[in-house]
C-alpha cells in the first residue's frame, strides 16, 4: 500500500506518520502544491498512491479544493472509479457540514484529530485494504489494536454473524402500518413469543407505564401499553436479548451497556414527545441500538480471546474509539435506515448544525443526559454510583443520589443539540428529575 500524507502542521504529520508508516510506503508533505507534485511523480512512475490523507484546513489550496482537484483530474484522465485513489479527510474540527461537503466532492472517509491507529484500521479496512498492525502486547500477549483489527477484517469478509432481531418486531411494525390495528390482532402476534409475552405484564406494571392498579393478563398489559408502546417495549425486549452472555465478565459489561442504552432510549423518547415528534417508538429504538457497535465488538473479542479481561480500561478505550463508525456500518449491513446509521455514527459529536436530523439531536442529547444521571457506560466503574452483581441484571443505584442542578444546567448550556431543538434547560432538568427513578426501576424489568 502506497500512502500520501498531506498536512501543513509538522506535528500532525509526524504523529500520523508514526501510526501509519508500518502499513505501507509513506510520503508526507506540507502543502497541496507538494502533494500534486508527488501525485504526478507517482503517476509518471506508474506506481500511483493507493491512499491519500488530506488535512481539511491548509493555507493556499485547502483540503476541500485539493480533493476536488484530484477527482476532476481522475475524470479527465478517464480513470475507472474502482482504480481511483482512496482519500481520507482529516481535521480537528469536523462537523456534519464538513463531512457532507467532503462526501459530495468524493472523499472515501473522514477522521478527527488526534487520529488513533484503530480508527485508521477501521477506515482502511472499510475501503478494502488489509492494513498491517504494529504489534504491542497489552495483556496475555495480545495487542488490543491487533485484536480489534482482526475483528474488523473478519467483519468485512463476512465471517462474523450479525445480530438478528426476532421476527416479532417486524410483525408488529406491519400490524401498526395497517389502517385499523386492534388489541386482539396485537395479542395474536405477541403470544407467539413466550419470553416477550411473559415479560410484558411486569413491564406494564413498572413505574414507567404503571396505572392505578396492577394488570395480571397479557390483554390487560397490551391495553395499558397501547399499540405503539407495545412495539417499543417489544423492540426493547428483542434488543435486550442481544446484550446477553453466558460469560460472567462479559455479562457485567453487557448489563452496563444495556442500562445505558435503555436510559438513552427512554430519555430520547421523552424529549421527542416534549417537542411533539410523531415517531416516538422509532426514536426509542434508535436509542436502544445507538451503541450496537460496542456490543458486537465486545462479544466477538471475548469469543476470539477468552483469556483477556474484557473490562480492562485500555481495551475498553480501544473499542470506544471505533464503536461509532463500526456501529454505523453494522446497522447498514442489518438494513437499518440511514437515520439509524447516522445516529450510531455521530451521536458523540458535541457540535451540530441547523440541518442536523432531529432524531440525531434528541439521541445525542439523551446520551449526554444519561451520563449526567449516572447511566453512562463507564459509570459502573464508580462504586459510589452504580454497581452490578452476578447473575441476572441487578442494578443498584445509590438511593441518596441527587441531581446537581447547577452542574447539570452548566453542562446543558454547552450542548448545541439542546439549542437546536429549542428546549428550555429548566424544562429538560425537570424531565430528567422525573424520569430518573423510572429508568432505574424499569431497566430491571427487561
Amino acid at each position: 500500500m502506497k500512502i500520501l500524507i498531506v498536512d501543513d502542521e509538522e506535528i500532525s504529520r509526524t504523529i500520523l506518520l508514526s501510526k501509519i508508516a508500518h502499513m505501507g510506503t509513506c510520503v508526507a508533505v506540507n502543502s497541496a502544491k507538494a502533494a500534486l507534485a508527488e501525485i504526478d511523480k507517482a503517476q509518471a512512475e506508474k506506481h500511483p498512491f493507493d491512499v491519500i490523507t488530506l488535512d481539511v484546513s491548509m493555507p493556499g489550496m485547502d483540503g476541500h479544493q485539493l480533493l476536488e482537484h484530484i477527482r476532476k483530474k481522475e475524470v479527465q484522465d478517464k480513470i475507472p472509479k474502482n482504480d481511483r485513489v482512496k482519500i481520507l479527510m482529516i481535521t480537528a474540527r469536523m462537523n456534519l457540514g464538513t463531512i457532507n461537503a467532503c462526501i459530495k466532492r468524493g472523499c472515501n472517509g473522514y477522521l478527527t484529530k488526534p487520529v488513533t491507529q484503530v480508527q485508521l484500521i477501521q477506515s482502511l479496512s472499510q475501503m478494502g485494504f488489509e492494513p498491517a498492525i504494529a504489534e504491542k502486547n497489552d495483556q496475555a500477549g495480545i495487542s488490543y489494536n491487533a485484536g480489534v483489527a482482526e475483528i474488523i477484517k473478519r467483519f468485512y469478509s463476512g465471517k462474523i454473524r450479525l445480530p438478528v432481531f426476532p421476527s416479532i418486531v417486524k410483525d408488529l411494525e406491519e400490524l401498526l402500518a395497517d389502517k385499523d390495528p386492534c388489541v386482539d390482532d396485537l395479542a395474536k402476534i405477541v403470544e407467539k413469543d413466550l419470553l416477550i409475552s411473559g415479560k410484558l405484564i411486569a413491564i406494564a406494571n413498572s413505574s414507567l407505564y404503571k396505572g392505578l392498579d396492577d394488570v395480571d393478563s397479557l390483554n390487560g398489559a397490551l391495553v395499558r401499553l397501547g399499540l405503539k408502546h407495545t412495539l417499543g417495549v417489544c423492540s426493547a425486549l428483542a434488543t435486550r436479548n442481544l446484550f446477553d452472555s453466558e460469560n460472567d465478565a462479559l455479562k457485567t459489561e453487557m448489563d452496563s451497556l444495556w442500562v445505558h442504552s435503555f436510559a438513552v432510549a427512554t430519555l430520547a423518547r421523552r424529549l421527542a414527545e416534549e417537542k411533539g415528534f410523531d415517531n416516538l417508538e422509532s426514536i426509542f429504538l434508535m436509542g436502544l441500538v445507538h451503541d450496537i457497535g460496542k456490543m458486537l465488538l465486545m462479544k466477538v473479542f471475548v469469543d476470539m480471546y477468552p483469556d483477556v479481561c474484557i473490562s480492562d480500561k485500555d481495551l475498553q478505550l480501544v473499542i470506544h474509539e471505533i464503536h461509532t463508525t463500526f456501529g454505523g456500518v453494522l446497522l447498514k449491513k442489518m438494513h437499518f435506515s440511514k437515520h439509524f446509521i447516522k445516529i450510531a455514527e455521530f451521536h458523540h459529536w458535541e457540535q451540530s448544525e441547523d440541518n442536523t436530523d432531529k432524531e440525531l439531536l434528541v439521541v445525542s442529547l439523551a446520551d449526554s443526559l444519561a451520563s449526567e444521571l449516572g447511566f453512562g457506560f463507564f459509570s459502573k466503574k464508580d462504586e459510589n454510583n452504580t454497581k452490578f452483581e452476578e447473575g441476572d441484571l441487578y442494578l443498584e443505584i445509590n438511593d441518596e443520589f441527587e441531581l446537581d442542578h447547577d452542574k447539570i444546567m452548566a453542562n446543558l448550556s454547552g450542548l448545541s443539540a439542546l439549542n437546536l431543538l429549542g428546549l428550555d434547560p429548566e424544562k429538560v432538568f425537570s424531565i430528567i428529575a422525573q424520569i430518573y427513578p423510572m429508568i432505574k426501576e424499569t431497566s430491571r424489568a427487561f
